[in-house]
């Protein structure tokens, strides 16, 4: 998000604009010279201009819902084909706003703690009044599925001065998000009822990696992959998403666009023909723009990863799966199956199967768009 830009431009398109109904445009993005050939762009759907901010994903079921926030302070929530069944214009509640001002919200994650929450990263942007105008950022929470609020939790204005994304890690216990050119993990178990604000203490980051996104030129928003963390962004002109590693802040490049127009949300769900998710807004400073439309490009790896399985009995009439690929990392939205019994993976890569486990030789499997499948004879 380019705030400089995006106040009035942001304006006048959505004004001047329906609300769509998702369809299908033709790619009219690029590969650069320098792109890597990890992701291959597979389709570009166009998408509502109220969900402009960010995306996220429901893990858990066949059909996972997305989460989108935009333009400003809304969230909504869709199917996987992009059909609205949520949403909420105006999220932040008005006693938040009048004591915290917060008015915008950034790339959100969702959260399985909770019974299954949406984070919300939130700021305020006035660029009349020289725009970060709070100097403090949260996260605010809200049910993932009827988007009613539920609490906000601030975070230590010493360690970051406003919230623009944020993204919770594989295992859970991570909230990433970033403050300059660091990135900041704050625990989830500290982003609780208990910690709400107004009353409640600022959190203060567990980790911090000093300069990782140095030269990244800022993030819009992030997902984690197989173990790292994908960030979305622009630097002169250049569409990048680059991965970086959580254990020590080493980044690759895995993808390079050629575009013109807004980097904003990323996320990992099988919709609109892909995997990696990437919205494309049609604000630029080098008119025209890639995409006339908000736009929600899909990839899907070169590569194709293997899937890998792992089962144990859970009691008597229950079996957790853990679906993986490469070295132990997460796989979220694998469809498992074994007989009768179906489930579907969610972010740390598990799921439970209401079955027993099999006394005579059965076939337990996954499959993932963007991925090879795999298969474990049961029992082992």
């Amino acid at each position: 998000m380019r705030t400089s830009q995006r106040s009035s431009n942001l304006t006048a398109l959505i004004t001047a604009a329906a609300i769509f109904a998702a369809f299908p445009v033709a790619a009219s993005a690029a590969p650069s010279a320098s792109d890597p050939g990890i992701w291959k762009l597979k389709a570009a759907t166009t998408i509502s201009f109220t969900y402009w901010q960010g995306i996220s994903s429901i893990t858990g079921s066949a059909d996972p819902s997305l989460l989108f926030t935009g333009p400003s302070e809304g969230a909504y929530r869709t199917s996987s084909k992009l059909t609205q069944v949520a949403g909420n214009s105006s999220e932040i509640p008005a006693t938040v706003k009048e004591a915290e001002r917060y008015n915008h919200i950034g790339d959100g994650s969702f959260d399985q703690a909770e019974g299954g929450r949406f984070l919300l990263p939130l700021e305020c942007y006035y660029p009349g009044a020289g725009g970060n105008t709070c100097k403090t950022g949260s996260i605010g929470v809200a049910d993932p599925k009827s988007l009613n609020w539920r609490y906000y939790v601030k975070l230590d204005p010493s360690a970051i001065a406003k919230a623009m994304w944020v993204e919770v890690s594989p295992d859970g216990k991570y909230a990433w998000t970033s403050s300059g050119d660091d990135l900041l993990a704050f625990r989830t178990s500290d982003i609780k009822a208990t910690n709400a604000a107004p009353s409640g203490a600022a959190i203060k980051p567990a980790r911090t990696l000093k300069g990782a996104l140095k030269g990244l030129g800022g993030v819009t928003g992030a997902v984690f992959w197989r173990g790292k963390l994908l960030v979305a962004g622009e630097l002169s002109g250049r569409f990048q998403i680059n991965s970086i590693n959580p254990a020590n802040g080493t980044v690759t490049l895995e993808a390079e666009h050629l575009l013109s127009g807004e980097s904003e949300g990323l996320d990992i769900v099988p919709a609109g023909g892909g995997l990696l998710q990437w919205q494309i807004m049609p604000v630029t400073d080098t008119p025209p723009a890639s995409y006339f439309q908000p736009t929600m490009m899909s990839f899907v790896p070169v590569k194709p990863p293997a899937l890998k399985l792992s089962a144990r009995a859970d009691g008597r009439k229950a079996i957790v799966v853990t679906v993986t690929a490469g070295a132990g990392q997460p796989i979220p939205h694998a469809a498992v199956q074994l007989g009768s019994a179906r489930g579907w993976s969610g972010r740390d890569g598990t799921v439970r199967l209401k079955a027993a486990m099999p006394k005579k030789r059965s076939k337990l499997t996954a499959k993932l768009a963007g991925t090879r499948g795999a298969s474990l004879t049961l029992p082992r």
